[in-house]
């Protein structure tokens, strides 16, 4: 009988094997004298896309799986129990549980619209991890030569996800770390963080 790890990991890779095949095929259906006007940087790695697409992943493999695996070691009784208490927290805590989802939605919409931005280099920033906060979705990415660059393309952020103001902070310590703050509320009267790049108001989410 096939372990349950083997099956996990063969799900894994048969997602990423299909993901990897589809980009492939539309990188040989296009044509060789074909340029583009918005895609500057290099497209992200095999296991980068992984990383970027870990939650729908693990939601599709390893989800199910447990499922199905505690319903038979539990029984239906138990199952159903636990089941349905999942559920009722889920409803309770439907504001942190939507909070949640819009953060890794937000995720995927930022990395469509970094290539237009044309970054120096052509180095695409690195999504570390998204977390509510606040009522605001805070983002952490790594990107050398990076914070400038997007401080300058606020607008163009803010409208990627759909909200009236993204805010750009660089890490008081590390300076390839840059903090987005999502905002879905009006701007806030900060001259300093909105007009001068070089005049970085620290966040909370760095201490």
């Amino acid at each position: 009988m096939t372990s349950g790890p083997v099956i996990v990991a063969a799900l894994v890779l048969a997602a990423g094997a299909g993901r990897l095949l589809r980009h492939l095929g539309g990188l040989l259906r296009r044509r060789p004298t074909e340029r583009s006007t918005e895609m500057t940087s290099s497209p992200p790695t095999f296991p980068l896309r992984i990383y970027h697409w870990r939650w729908e992943i693990l939601a599709v493999t390893l989800l199910p799986y447990g499922l199905v695996t505690f319903a038979l070691w539990a029984g239906p009784l138990w199952a159903s129990a636990v089941l349905a208490t999942a559920l009722g927290l889920a409803v309770l805590r439907r504001r942190q549980v939507r909070a949640r989802i819009h953060a890794i939605r937000l995720q995927h919409r930022l990395r469509a619209v970094f290539p237009r931005l044309r970054l120096p280099g052509g180095r695409l920033p690195v999504i570390l991890w998204s977390r509510p906060r606040g009522g605001d979705i805070v983002v952490s990415l790594f990107g050398r030569e990076a914070f400038e660059h997007l401080h300058r393309n606020r607008t163009v952020l803010a409208a990627a996800c759909g909200v009236p103001e993204v805010y750009v902070d660089r890490h008081p310590t590390y300076a390839s770390l840059v903090t987005l703050t999502i905002s879905p509320t009006a701007p806030k009267r900060e001259p300093g963080r909105g007009s001068l790049p070089s005049n970085v108001v620290p966040l909370r989410a760095h201490s």
